[in-house]
This record gives structure tokens, sequence and C-alpha cells, in this order.
């Protein structure tokens, strides 16, 4: 997203810029892209923020219990319908078993003549 950058207050973004606000907000605020800010941040001499003890960490999740998993499912799969559920529905494939032939004598000499020439 493309903004005018000229209507900035350099004040105001110094400000913003001090507090630590993310870039995400300052740009959101401004209605301005990221790359534009990271010039106004040359342009008008504000302090690159290296050190990140100040940044911003959003909030933390924990991840859900194997019962909460469960649970969940269970609500899901409770809104399919049953061309969902017959879609979904998972079979084993069974394995190909090719079957054995009894190669007829008169065939086999020339079976195994062919593999000599080799």
């Amino acid at each position: 997203m493309k903004g005018d950058t000229t209507r900035i207050d350099v004040q105001t973004l110094r400000l913003q810029w001090l507090s630590h606000s993310t870039m995400a907000e300052i740009c959101t605020y401004w209605t301005i892209s990221r790359d534009q800010l990271i010039r106004l941040r040359d342009v008008c001499e504000l302090p690159k923020r290296h050190d990140r003890r100040f940044r911003k960490k959003g909030q933390r999740r924990r991840d859900p219990s194997p019962r909460e998993i469960e649970q969940a499912c269970k609500e899901i799969r409770a809104r399919w319908t049953r061309a969902q559920e017959r879609e979904r529905y998972w079979h084993k494939p069974e394995p190909y078993v090719t079957p054995e032939y009894r190669v007829p004598d008169d065939l086999s000499e020339l079976w195994q003549s062919l593999g000599e020439d080799e």
C-alpha cells in the first residue's frame, strides 16, 4: 500500500518511533508502506531500533491438549454431511500381490536361452 508521506507530522512520527510502537502500527496509522517508513526513518534521522528488549511481543498461545483436539474433531465431524463423511472416510489400501504363473515347459527353455545371450 503506497501512501502519501507529505502529510506525516514528523514530531508525531518521532514520538511513535521512540515509544517503540511496532512498524505495522505506525504504517497503519499513517497508511503508508513499510518501505516508506524505513525511508522516513532515514530522512528524519530517527535512531535505528536494534535493542530487541523493547520490541512488542505478541501473546503466546499454549498448544491444545490431546483432549481438546479430539473434542474439536468431534465437533467438526458432527457438521459433516453424509456425502462429506463418505468422501473423507479412509480405507487402508490393500497391497497388490502379483499372481504366480507356471511357465509351460516348451516356453521355459526359450526363456532360459534368452538369459544366456547376455
